[in-house]
């Protein structure tokens, strides 16, 4: 084997890159404040306008003048309609400028905005807890950058490898095709940039409105509800033609019924609008990052699939949320006292809603379902391209299907260290050093490298790019890991109990013959010393004995015995440190052979322990 050190240093133009997006952007949204700060302006003029113009055409013909206040309204509208487009592209675009922030930070190794997935931590899984795969700088929190529940399950089945419908190099397509759209993957993070993490359950939410209840008298109102526009005409029609008294008398009329319809399924319909308040609000920033899917050609089979998963809407609107949002904001004025007076007189408003809600439902089945698994697929998938647009020095691994598990890696560092210049290692694995022993010094580097070889793999699986400048992998290898072991009063579990239980895993994969790669850190360190290495030894022959490979690191040099009755399938490898001036110097490098310096009586003496001397 030859071994190489890789500096790794961040591309300093991806920082320049975020820059200049956010210079350009800093530009548009100063034109669009100006755009609409002159659409305020002009609403006031005709404002002034119309009052001024309305009263001389009335003092010449009602009927001109009543023309104008028509013209006057659909203007006003027409320009209201026009301010709103144009604050929500100025909100879409400073919420870009946030979502280019935090990217920024996260070069500059600043922690990351979006969630860190602590809900998927689990500590009795194969691998999870071991490699550092959720929680505070976790693999999920450098990657994540969905905001929707399904987008964050999506992203940690990815990582514990529980979806396998679309192989691997399906995968990295997909996340090859969204990192070529920059422009689109920034707008896509901005419209649900705001949605909080405590907001990310709307989907569970918006399960229950898949049964709204029904109304008392629902037929009737349906019917009523499209006459009364008629009615309402009639009674300002009588106030002209009869007279203002009997006009009086069927508007109250009409209240009352509305007031009466509306009364008596209070009881139904406000625990259900309770329910759902704020879920308008938040659908309409899920609204635009299904408008900005729908709109866009996508290759990949992937993203194609899933695009033509969103469902189409029976109503006319081009975004399949529109509809749907229109009536939650129509709820939502229940909340303004005078907005609800008007609503109510007007019409029975809320069972009416109710039932256009319903309505929409059955027209639109299993929509939400669709709608967030949509989402959750290409937050995913961008997240993967937001690594491969911030790395790229990172490479897309080559899959082999070799019967043999091999991994052939140049330049491999840990992806979670922070720093401008990562030191790696090339390393290869195969049949040769199945069982790769790593001896070293405290703090020299082993448990890293177990966790960079770990954490690649995790990423190769998951269609990401991994921290190497070139790796070839085999694909069915299944992860096992036996490396930060802890003891649990809550569970009466002791760190040796913990140590067998994590033992009776790897045995457990041994005895099934399955395709294992076991990365274990000093195992048994719960017991003493002579029981300590006849159960590591006994654990090696079985891992010798089975077809599974392993990588241990230890600080037992016995245990390194083991390759010379076995030399074509173990093979020892070391880290090693130097002293200067009584300090030590690590250069993390690994290399093969078994380590003959150690470094824990030099650390102990140095905090003041006297080892090495008469006591």
């Amino acid at each position: 084997m030859f071994v190489i050190f890789v500096a790794y240093i961040e591309n300093p133009q991806m920082e320049q890159t975020y820059q200049e997006k956010s210079t350009t952007l800093l530009v548009e949204i100063a034109q669009l404040k100006k755009k609409s700060d002159q659409i305020s302006m002009f609403r006031l003029f005709l404002i002034i306008g119309l009052l001024i113009l309305i009263y001389q055409l009335f003092k010449i013909n009602a009927i001109v003048g009543s023309i104008s206040i028509i013209a006057g309204i659909f203007s006003f509208y027409y320009l209201v309609k026009k301010h709103e487009k144009i604050d929500a592209e100025i909100e879409l675009n400073e919420t870009t400028l946030a979502v280019i922030n935090n990217e920024i930070a996260c070069l500059k190794g600043l922690p990351n905005v979006y969630y860190n997935g602590q809900e998927y931590a689990a500590p009795t899984h194969a691998f999870s807890d071991d490699l550092d795969i959720f929680g505070g700088g976790s693999l999920f929190h450098l990657i994540n950058r969905a905001k929707s529940k399904s987008g964050n399950d999506a992203l940690a089945a990815q990582l514990l490898g529980e979806n396998s419908a679309f192989s691997v190099i399906e995968k990295q397509e997909s996340g090859k095709e969204i990192a070529a759209k920059t422009d689109w993957r920034l707008r896509f993070f901005a419209s649900m940039f705001k949605i909080s993490n405590e907001e990310r359950g709307v989907s569970e939410v918006l399960n229950q409105i898949e049964h709204p209840p029904r109304v008392k008298f629902e037929a009737f109102i349906e019917i009523y509800s499209k006459i009364v526009p008629f009615l309402w005409l009639g009674v300002f029609a009588s106030a002209y033609f009869i007279s203002l008294s009997f006009a009086g008398y069927c508007v109250a009329a009409l209240a009352f019924i509305n007031f009466r319809l509306t009364g008596i399924n209070r009881s139904h319909t406000e625990e259900y609008f309770n329910a759902v308040a704020g879920a308008g609000r938040l659908m309409e920033k899920f609204g635009v990052a299904t408008q900005l899917i729908a709109q866009e050609n996508w290759e990949s089979k992937i993203l194609k699939t899933a695009h033509e998963h969103l469902p189409i809407s029976k109503l006319n609107t081009k975004n399949p949320i529109d509809d749907f949002v229109v009536i939650l904001k129509k709820l939502d004025m229940r909340k303004n006292m005078l907005a609800s007076l008007f609503l109510t007189i007007a019409s029975p408003f809320e069972p009416l809603q109710l039932i256009k809600l319903r309505k929409w439902l059955q027209e639109n089945p299993d929509f939400f379902e669709k709608i967030f698994a949509t989402i959750g697929v290409f937050e995913c998938y961008a997240s993967f391209s937001t690594v491969h647009f911030n790395h790229p020095t990172w490479c897309f691994p080559t899959i082999n299907n070799q019967e043999n598990f091999r991994l052939n890696g140049i330049g491999l560092g840990h992806p979670l260290i922070n720093t401008k210049n990562v030191i790696s290692n090339d390393f290869d694995f195969d049949e040769k050093n199945r069982l790769t022993l790593i001896t070293g010094s405290n703090m020299s580097g082993k448990s890293t490298f177990l966790r960079t070889i770990g954490l690649n793999i995790v990423l190769a699986y998951a269609g990401c790019p991994v921290f190497a400048k070139k790796m070839d992998v085999s694909l069915g290898i299944k992860l096992i890991c036996y490396m930060r072991i802890k003891d649990s009063i809550q569970q009466n579990a002791s760190t040796f109990k913990a140590e067998i239980e994590r033992i009776k895993l790897v045995l457990a994969a041994i005895n099934k013959h399955e395709n294992s790669l076991f990365l274990i850190d000093e195992m048994l360190r719960g017991t003493n010393s002579e029981d300590k290495l006849a159960g590591s030894m006994a654990l090696l022959q079985k891992i010798v004995d089975s077809k599974a490979y392993a990588m241990v690191a230890t600080h037992d040099l016995r245990m390194t015995e083991i390759s010379e009755k076995y030399p074509d399938s173990v093979k020892n490898y070391y880290f090693e440190y130097a002293t200067e001036n009584g300090e030590l110097l690590f250069d993390y490098l690994i290399k093969e052979g078994v380590c003959k310096s150690f470094n824990a009586s030099l650390l102990l003496k140095s905090i003041g322990l006297p080892i090495g001397e008469n006591l």
